[in-house]
């Protein structure tokens, strides 16, 4: 599990494993899409347009989505609901919104174009599978969407598949809610909201470097001395007043700091595990969060992204020997629901708070039976070829084109 993948240099600003792998999953599907439009004639700058709206509208509807599945429980009891909503850094995006206003912009642009539907949502189709699979591996790398219990028949042995999330991860914090795991007295506070009762220590907490820590106070510091050597020195009342407030800005952040570190400093209060006679170190501490971690699981990341490159296989392997224009898509919309809705059945980390199932399984029954009336619209009252689907000139190219149909 690694949420954070890199710092840049220099600058030490964290590049996030989910968001990387979205951006390479992004890029990369746009690029196999833009191939494949120019192995049927098709406008690759369309659909490089085409991607960029979908990846806008993508981003929209999954958080929506999320949102308003959690809106309850996590969101309107926040001081501020609204900042909470848009405040994509906390994470929090649904796929199937995602998908789901992805393709409601890309068909809106397709209408506005004049281009053919069929053919370029067929086009898109293979992609759309392809980058899930690299979503999924920003989902395992960030520790989401785990799995259920992988052990024997038994109940004994884990599975040679199984894997294990670190301590505080959110695999770790369900089962800990659960009873199924324990934490020593280190690793554990009692959150201001909740007297009495305790929960892990936040995995941030334990992975600070020491530039997060104490970089924020060293400023502080600073700003101090060097608003003492200024009116030692008799400077001029607006750098005085500069300083001020610079100084008032580094407190609030040292403020805030303190707050949120409150834990960790109790935590490095107890006696050390090797020395009694002395406090426990940060790496100390660090060990034993290590030595802590999720009973095995299963992989369902794992599971996902193989789910979804072999679709996108498929996928492909029916676009170019497809007959009709629009069945890659409809194949899309049955396929990927029927994988998901097993998937949901391997995971543990949605609730069954949609008549009984997941909100993902709902979202999934309805979408195979809108796939399967499109496809059965499709053979039934729709021509082979789309009436739009006519082969992409550049403006600068000759107007006469080899007479090839566009597939």
């Amino acid at each position: 599990m690694y949420p954070e993948l890199f710092r840049l240099p220099f600058v030490g600003y964290p590049i996030k494993s989910y968001g990387f792998m979205l951006m390479v999953g992004f890029l990369t599907a746009i690029w196999f899409a833009m191939r494949r439009a120019e192995r049927v004639k098709g406008d690759p700058d369309l659909i490089l347009n085409l991607g960029f709206i979908a990846l806008f509208c993508g981003v929209v509807g999954a958080r929506l989505f999320y949102v308003a599945h959690y809106w309850k429980t996590q969101f309107a009891p926040q001081s501020n609901p609204l900042m909470a909503a848009i405040n994509l850094t906390s994470g929090g995006l649904e796929y199937y919104g995602g998908l789901l206003f992805a393709i409601a912009g890309a068909s809106l642009y397709l209408v506005i174009k004049r281009v053919s539907w069929r053919m370029y949502m067929d086009i898109v189709a293979p992609s759309v599978m392809w980058g899930l699979a690299f979503g999924r591996m920003g989902c395992f790398l960030n520790g989401c969407c785990w799995g259920g219990l992988c052990v024997d028949a038994h109940n004994e042995a884990a599975l040679p598949w199984a894997v294990q999330f670190p301590f505080s991860s959110p695999a770790y914090l369900r089962q800990w809610e659960e009873r199924r795991v324990t934490a020593p007295a280190e690793l554990l506070y009692t959150p201001q909201i909740l007297p009495g009762q305790s929960a892990p220590l936040a995995r941030e907490l334990l992975s600070l470097t020491p530039e997060e820590r104490f970089g924020p106070i060293r400023q502080l510091e600073e700003l101090q001395k060097q608003f003492e050597d200024a009116k030692a020195a008799s400077a001029t009342p607006a750098k005085l007043e500069r300083l001020k407030r610079q100084i008032d800005a580094a407190d609030k952040r040292v403020k805030a700091l303190n707050a949120q570190h409150d834990a960790l400093d109790r935590a490095l209060q107890f006696p050390s595990r090797t020395d009694p006679s002395r406090a426990m170190t940060y790496s100390e501490l660090q060990d034993l969060a290590a030595a802590h971690k999720t009973l095995p699981v299963h992989p369902a990341q794992i599971y996902g992204i193989l789910n979804a490159l072999i679709l996108s296989f498929v996928l492909s392997l029916v676009f170019y020997r497809r007959r009709r224009h629009g069945v890659v898509m409809g194949l899309m919309l049955v396929l990927y629901p029927i994988t998901r809705i097993i998937l949901e059945v391997i995971r543990t980390d949605n609730p069954h708070d949609s008549f009984g199932v997941t909100i993902s399984q709902a979202v999934s029954i309805g979408t195979i039976a809108v796939g399967i009336a499109f496809l059965v619209i499709l053979y039934r009252y729709l021509p082979l070829r789309s009436p739009r689907a006519v082969p992409f000139v550049p403006p600068s190219g000759p107007a006469a084109t080899d007479g090839r149909d566009t597939r």
